[in-house]
């Protein structure tokens, strides 16, 4: 009886630690940095400009975000602004922050059609053709003339 009593409890605490193990395993989604993220994408795409990494004060002015709401950013332009090519990642701390964070890239695409559109009229195929994506409280947007791997690129990250 002791015998059984002690491989009941033996069984039940192997499938209690398998629960525990598995339960973590379903829960832990990959959270790469925001750089890692643009680099991957920027390396599936062609720029016509060459292109630089925003710091940090630039990347506040030009988003208007709450920056303690974001947890991650990174953005990378056309260096002389020339052209409207683009790949920038934002990741928020909470979820329930993700609008704030597509409104401001819908307004983002919104200032780059005003900018260009007498400026450099050809980089409207761009950015009328912006990506705009999101995977767990990662946004990406994308502007660039073949956005076709984007998509594939971005889950892939995760």
């Amino acid at each position: 009886m002791r015998k059984l009593i002690s491989g009941i409890l033996a069984i039940a605490a192997c499938a209690a630690l398998l629960a525990g193990c598995g339960g973590k395993e379903a829960d832990s989604g990959k959270q790469p940095a925001a750089a890692d993220v643009v680099k991957a994408v920027a390396d599936e795409l062609t720029f016509k400009d060459a292109m630089i990494t925003l710091e940090d004060d630039m990347v506040e002015n030009i988003y208007n975000l709450d920056m303690e709401k974001i947890a991650d950013k990174s953005c990378y332009i056309s260096g002389s602004r020339a052209t409207a090519e683009e790949v920038s990642v934002f990741q928020v701390k909470d979820s329930a922050d993700l609008q704030m964070v597509k409104d401001a890239v819908a307004e983002r695409i919104d200032d780059q059609k005003h900018a260009y559109e007498s400026y450099n009229p050809g980089e409207m195929v761009k950015i009328n053709g912006a990506v705009t994506l999101t995977h767990g409280n990662y946004v990406i947007l994308v502007m660039a003339d073949d956005t076709s791997k984007v998509e594939e690129t971005f889950n892939a990250q995760f």
